[in-house]
């Protein structure tokens, strides 16, 4: 009788444990937060924005804020209903068969795996220019600082997950105060008088940026097998992250136009590190470098929570191939984040490799949510889903149909690696191994 009682305590005690450590609401809504990375977005999307719809920019992020809530409907519903780290993949597996399921896995791997060198890429050639503007001007610190910004982001994830989500946590916090201030300090400066230029298809060439702009906002499903209570928790931080962040992007998109107006949308459109001598010549550099500290903050934010995600997701994905032989794959991601950013950098210089796998990582981001609205179809008759789906491909198509700058280029790209993966799927569902796979959920 001892010994049951023993036993029994025992496992009271492991359930209480667990529990303590498992991912609150207020993590879970911080892990999608930063996983949008407003303030990132601020700075390096919405020049890419402005580069193709110029004044239209707020409208853009405005357009693309809705678009993406709709997406959000699809992953609240599906968040709801199962519990699992494999996210996508295990959603349209289970409603719409495996072959889709791997198909939608590669495309998110893909996806995954190139936020982080487009991040540092993008970061280290930030910092760069800042540091001309205090007159140190070597070329080989930008290749310094991108190896530092990976290694760092690596070194958080490796440290484990409870850190990991403490730091995101505090950090998120952080950085939705300082937007926010800053949105404010933007409209209580001088206006410019604006005058909007409508183009149909300059418009949805910015939408396909500004869609990127909430690529990451699902992230905390990939944590619901670690989230306490995650069919209530996981849909409702889901909510709270995409409007938080959503109204605060669409707020600052607007500050951001009234504060430098017409012309200096202009300027930003073709120079990104515009706004910083633009905001230290308003504001003075101590502003500028508080600016400064929270765009790269967000930056390093955003690499941390994709790469959470992704981490929490391997074990499940692995389980669900039945890959035994798993070997350190932190490392391995790391070393090929590190090949990644160089080969796009000595391809295409730092600015356009930054745009091109942007645009790559969005239109991978696109295809996955089309899917998995189309098996939410399948198993809940709503026209949201079906209104998502339909404007996703709209978008799409427009932007794939533009011809300006980098967007040809990342075409092909994504026909290539579109073709691979539907190749990759038929080989794995020609053989045995296929009817050993098996996507869980719960």
């Amino acid at each position: 009788m001892d010994l049951f009682f023993f036993n029994d305590f025992t496992k009271y005690i492991i359930f209480l444990l667990n529990r303590l450590y498992m991912i609150r609401l207020s993590q879970s809504v911080m892990q999608s937060f930063t996983s949008i990375g407003p303030m990132l977005d601020f700075v390096a999307l919405f020049s890419i924005i402005a580069s193709y719809s110029g004044t239209m920019l707020p409208f853009v992020v405005l357009f693309s804020f809705i678009l993406s809530y709709s997406t959000l409907y699809t992953v609240y519903q599906f968040s709801r209903r199962f519990t699992t780290n494999g996210g996508y993949y295990s959603y349209v597996g289970n409603t719409m068969g495996k072959s889709l399921g791997l198909f939608v896995m590669l495309f998110y791997i893909m996806y995954s795996i190139l936020t982080v060198p487009n991040l540092s890429i993008f970061v280290s050639s930030f910092i760069y220019n800042i540091l001309i503007i205090f007159g140190i001007d070597y070329k080989a610190i930008e290749y310094v600082i991108l190896i530092i910004f990976i290694i760092l982001v690596y070194s958080v994830i490796a440290s484990g997950s409870r850190i990991s989500i403490k730091y995101t946590l505090i950090a998120g916090l952080m950085e939705m105060s300082f937007i926010i201030i800053m949105s404010i300090l933007f409209l209580g400066y001088r206006h410019y008088p604006i005058e909007y230029k409508y183009s149909f298809n300059a418009f949805f060439l910015g939408v396909i940026f500004g869609i990127l702009a909430f690529s990451g906002g699902g992230s905390s499903i990939f944590l619901s097998e670690n989230t306490r209570s995650s069919k209530r928790t996981t849909p409702r931080a889901l909510l709270i992250s995409y409007t938080l962040s959503g109204s605060i992007m669409v707020f600052s998109a607007f500050a951001l136009l009234f504060f430098v107006g017409v012309n200096g949308i202009y300027s930003y459109s073709i120079d990104p590190y515009y706004i910083v001598s633009y905001i230290s010549d308003r504001f003075g550099i101590y502003f500028m470098m508080v600016f400064a500290f929270f765009a790269i903050l967000s930056a390093f934010n955003l690499s941390v929570s994709y790469l959470n995600a992704f981490v929490h997701m391997m074990p499940r994905m692995l389980n669900d191939l039945k890959i035994k032989n798993r070997g350190n794959y932190i490392i391995l991601l790391f070393l090929i984040s590190i090949v990644i950013s160089f080969l796009s950098i000595s391809l295409l210089g730092f600015f356009n490799a930054f745009v091109f796998i942007a645009g790559l990582i969005s239109f991978l981001y696109i295809v996955v949510h089309i899917i998995t609205n189309i098996s939410l179809i399948r198993i809940n008759r709503s026209f949201v889903p079906v209104l998502s789906g339909i404007f996703l491909i709209i978008s799409m198509i427009l932007s794939f149909s533009g011809n300006m700058a980098l967007i040809p280029s990342i075409n092909y790209a994504f026909i290539i690696y579109l073709i691979i993966s539907i190749i990759i799927v038929l080989i794995i569902r020609s053989s045995d191994y296929y009817k050993s796979i098996n996507f869980y959920i719960n």
